[in-house]
């Protein structure tokens, strides 16, 4: 196994699990309209399944965009601080996305077991939600290892090399 097949694999699950939650919440969502216009008949806790898949999304998204690095820049302060710190620029980015992803992953952690440990359920289907701040802490460290390997998708590279 070379050392970036794991990478790759956890860039793959990233990519399958937030296409399956996208569709998902798109079944889901467009089912309760339909149940809702022509039955008058909501589907029950619709919208905590939502939100929890949307996390999912969320946090797999996140995997995805680790692996390809494509992250929010502002160009007003982007273009001047590469002219003035050719070098250093990349390696503050680099530090950056790194220092920021394990933060939000301690965080996140910390939140899931809290939320397991005091036992918190949502409010109308009654679900233990830390469950699934759980599954999104494992996707957010799942990215931040995709993000320290220096993996990249090969079109990914390609294209920064453009």
């Amino acid at each position: 196994m070379s050392d970036q097949t794991w990478a790759r694999y956890i860039y793959r699950t990233g990519q399958t699990v937030g296409a399956l939650s996208a569709a998902a919440v798109v079944l889901l969502t467009i089912s309760d309209v339909v149940l809702r216009y022509f039955f008058n008949k909501a589907i029950f806790g619709s919208d905590e399944i939502t939100n929890s898949l949307l996390g999912v999304l969320v946090g797999a998204g996140l995997i995805v965009a680790a692996g390809m690095r494509i992250h929010i820049s502002v160009d007003l302060f982007d273009a001047p601080m590469r002219r003035r710190f050719p070098s250093a620029y990349p390696r503050w980015i680099r530090m950056s996305e790194l220092l920021g992803t394990f933060a939000l992953a301690a965080l996140l952690t910390r939140h899931a077991w809290n939320s397991i440990v005091n036992g918190e359920l949502t409010a109308v289907l009654e679900f233990p939600i830390g469950w699934v701040y759980a599954a999104i802490a494992v996707q957010v460290i799942g990215a931040l290892a995709v993000l320290a390997s220096g993996w990249r998708p090969p079109f990914a590279a390609e294209d920064e090399h453009q």
